[in-house]
């Protein structure tokens, strides 16, 4: 454990910061007067440079021999930028801000990821599933913790202080990355090859043929799905809770902090269980799953049904991220496993930036009917998981 303490307090305080900023962003464009399409368009935004850097930033970590550094810079920018959201007041600013930030932090995941998937004893999907679901329990610690600081917060200060203390935290995530151990590692020869700036930056495109063994294309096709519907579905959470049911700022920050707070157990208990259901049963459940939060969003009639949808989310998104991280772990090549990785991260961000473009157009119009679409599309994926993909 001592190992793996610098890795996952990075990853705790860095969701702590960065999913909370997805609401205080909500928060705040409502409070310059902005519309809802436009909060829609933010995310969209964010999506797509999450899409654009997830595989550049993992092939890039499959070709350095020191992750380390990599993992701080991509931190830094970012840390350093959040402060700038509490002077913008132009959508555009928003939205310019909102696109690099996210291609920086994009780099998060597939390069960490791929460091837990190393320190796994066996590399057995037993014990990298493990590894993969400490790394998820402390990032959605870390969103539990976010969200909690934010409700105490928003009960005294305004939406620009908050920014200004996340900002703080985000910058903070540096300082824990100078303590991981075990990054400096030599590159095969088929990571030093030279090639062309589209096959250096996206491999996938000289080489796809691991997404065609096992139906691992199914995997990143049905993740893109769910992340379509849940991201749609939450993009506006903040304003639907707080203007359509009434809620204060502060209860409808409580209730999203239920997610995160069953993920934790949720990660932990799924990264025990896929050693035995395998990685593909555990996705699967969890998308399905996910499709009944949609469901119980459309229905919500009060704060209770709102509490019960975000239970069966974090429930459902522990089966599936550890699900799916373990199914292209196990099933990637050992130099290409941040690359793939990242077209995971990739894959959910597309769903990110087109979910909510969806999603803020048909909310125009009704949250119901939003919700029921976004529920649909989740629901699909988790069927096509299930028949195409194979362990």
């Amino acid at each position: 454990m001592k190992d793996r303490l610098p890795l996952l307090t990075a990853a705790l305080l860095r969701f702590t910061a960065v999913l909370s900023f997805g609401m205080l962003l909500q928060l705040r464009l409502r409070e310059l007067g902005i519309s809802i399409v436009v909060i829609s368009a933010l995310a969209t935004v964010r999506g797509a440079f999450n899409t654009l850097g997830s595989p550049i930033w993992g092939a890039i970590s499959d070709k350095t021999s020191n992750r380390k550094l990599l993992l701080a810079v991509t931190l830094l920018i970012p840390g350093i930028l959040y402060f700038l959201y509490a002077f913008a007041q132009l959508p555009h600013q928003f939205i310019f801000l909102g696109a690099v930030i996210a291609f920086f932090g994009s780099a998060f995941q597939p390069i960490t990821m791929s460091l837990s998937a190393e320190l796994a004893e066996d590399g057995s999907v037993s014990s990298t599933s493990k590894e993969i679901s400490l790394l998820n329990a402390a990032s959605s610690l870390g969103m539990f913790l976010g969200r909690l600081l934010l409700s105490v917060l928003m009960l005294w200060f305004s939406v620009r202080s908050g920014i200004f203390l996340f900002s703080i935290i985000a910058l903070a995530v540096v300082l824990p990355v100078f303590f991981i151990k075990g990054i400096n590692r030599k590159l095969s020869h088929k990571q030093r090859e030279k090639r062309n700036i589209v096959t250096a930056f996206f491999p996938i495109v000289l080489d796809p043929s691991p997404m065609f063994k096992n139906g691992l294309w199914a995997v990143y096709v049905g993740s893109f799905m769910r992340q379509f519907g849940i991201s749609g579905s939450t993009s506006l959470i903040a304003v639907y809770l707080t203007e359509e049911m009434g809620l204060s700022k502060s209860l409808a920050v409580v209730l999203t902090a239920i997610n995160p707070l069953i993920q934790i157990f949720s990660h932990i208990y799924f990264g025990k269980l896929i050693g035995r259901i395998k990685a593909k049963s555990s996705t699967v459940f969890g998308m399905l799953l996910t499709s009944l939060t949609t469901l119980l969003f459309a229905l919500g009639s009060s704060w209770i049904t709102v509490a019960v949808a975000y239970f069966s989310l974090g429930i459902a998104f522990g089966a599936f991220i550890n699900g799916a991280s373990t199914f292209v772990v196990t099933h990637s090549p050992g130099e290409r496993r941040a690359e793939l990785l990242g077209v995971l991260r990739s894959s959910r961000s597309l769903g990110q930036m087109l979910g909510p473009l969806l999603a803020g157009i048909i909310a125009s119009y009704s949250y119901v009917h939003m919700f029921s679409i976004m529920g649909i599309a989740i629901m699909l994926s988790g069927f096509l998981v299930m028949v195409f993909c194979k362990e």
